[in-house]
Parts: C-alpha cells; sequence; structure tokens
C-alpha cells in the first residue's frame, strides 16, 4: 500500500524517527528538573538525531570503527581507576563524561549497511523483554525525578541514582559500578562482534 504524500513528506523530516522523541522527551526533563547542564548535553544530542533522521548529516557518516579489544579493556580501566580515585561531581569526572560521550558517538554513528538479519523468535522475545524492562526504569526515573521536584524531596520519591549513592560514596562501589557501566556500554555497542 503506497502512502500518502504527507506521510512521507513528515517522514522526511526525521520527526518520526523515535530516538527524536525520546532524547527530545529526556531533555524537557532536564528544563523542568532546572538541570542547564544536561539540558545542554540531551538538546545537542536531541538536534543532532533530528539532522540525521532527516537526512541532513548522511554524508559526515563514516564505515562502523573496529577499535581493537585491546584499546577496549585499556580504556575501561583507565576510566574506571581514574573516575574511582576523583570525587564524584567535580570537574575531572565531568571532563571525562564528555570524552565518553564524544568516542559513544564516533563508536555507534556509522553508515547503514543494508538489510538486517530478521531475529529468531527466542531473540525476538529477548528484544521485547528487555524493552518492557526499559520502559518501566524510564517511567520510574521519570515519575520520580517529577515528583520529587514538586515535592522538593529527593527520598520521598527516590530516583536509582538516589538509591545507588550510598554504594557509590566508596572509591571501591564507586569504581566498581565504573566499570560494570562501561562493559554494559561496550556490550550495548556491540564493540566485542567481529563480524
Amino acid at each position: 500500500m503506497k502512502e500518502h504524500p504527507v506521510v512521507v513528506a513528515v517522514r522526511r523530516t526525521g520527526v518520526l524517527n523515535p530516538w527524536v522523541w525520546v532524547f527530545g522527551i529526556t531533555m524537557a526533563l532536564q528544563v523542568f528538573r532546572g538541570s542547564m547542564f544536561d539540558t545542554v548535553i540531551f538538546g545537542l544530542c536531541t538536534g543532532a538525531i533530528w539532522l540525521s533522521a532527516a537526512g541532513v548529516l548522511d554524508h559526515t557518516l563514516g564505515e562502523r570503527p573496529r577499535p581493537s579489544r585491546y584499546a577496549i579493556i585499556a580504556l575501561v580501566l583507565v576510566v574506571t581507576i581514574t573516575l574511582g580515585i576523583f570525587p564524584r561531581h567535580g570537574v575531572v569526572h565531568g571532563s571525562i563524561l564528555i570524552a565518553l560521550l564524544a568516542i559513544s558517538l564516533w563508536l555507534l554513528w556509522y553508515k547503514d549497511r543494508g538489510p538486517k538479519e530478521k531475529a529468531d523468535p527466542r531473540m525476538a522475545r529477548s528484544k521485547n523483554i528487555w524493552k518492557v524492562f526499559c520502559l518501566a526504569v524510564t517511567a520510574w526515573e521519570f515519575g520520580a525525578n517529577i515528583l520529587g521536584q514538586l515535592n522538593n524531596s529527593l527520598t520521598t520519591h527516590p530516583t536509582i541514582s538516589v538509591l545507588i549513592d550510598p554504594l557509590l560514596d566508596t572509591q571501591l562501589g564507586q569504581a566498581g559500578f565504573v566499570a560494570l557501566w562501561l562493559f554494559i556500554g561496550v556490550g550495548l555497542l556491540g564493540l566485542w562482534e567481529r563480524k
């Protein structure tokens, strides 16, 4: 069935891309929270994703980068040790997180190559379970943020970050969390794949 020309035109603007909405809504939450730094980060990401979805940035995309596993492990170790040593919410942490954002964008923003393999039923079920889990965590985080702002209280409706703060108050807990966070990121970016 042929799509209506208006739908085609709207699709070309990139506004129907779900990631534009995910980042845009998250940016709006940062505005509501009054977090200027997070608003700028999510605002820039929203704009970049929107431009990419509209095809404006296609000419800037390169081939998929394939960093060596040794480089990945070295980076994880250096970042884990550095973020484990320095106090949270400082200049060093902020600088490293911005650098990791730039590296992540380089690793995941590449030319799409052809059709994807169709997931088998087991993989499709697994994806759906993860989607439901991610939506539930997102709803909790957004709800807790909004209710916390309205109550002017961090503990009445705690966010995940408030719940894990006691763990992150120790250097060992902080380093362990960073290592886990980075290895989850490595897995999500598919950096171990060698196809």
